[in-house]
């Protein structure tokens, strides 16, 4: 694995684990969706950020031929 690979996973865990740990203890109000929600109205910019970012971790890039590194 790559060490890039191994931060986003760590990341993904990481932020997976804290939404669980803050509905379950302060509910659906403290979850990350919620966050995510309530920041599309009041600053949109966070939310057009977080898909941009997500567009290029899961967009389409032409494969490596042998020559390129």
């Amino acid at each position: 694995m790559t060490r890039t690979a191994l931060v986003v996973t760590t990341l993904v865990i990481t932020l997976g684990l804290y939404d669980l740990y803050a509905v379950a203890v302060g509910g659906v109000e403290l979850s990350v969706s919620r966050f995510m929600q309530n920041s599309a109205f009041e600053a949109p910019f966070v939310t057009f950020t977080v898909g941009f970012i997500c567009g290029h971790i899961f967009g389409y890039m032409p494969p490596q031929t042998r020559g390129e590194r």
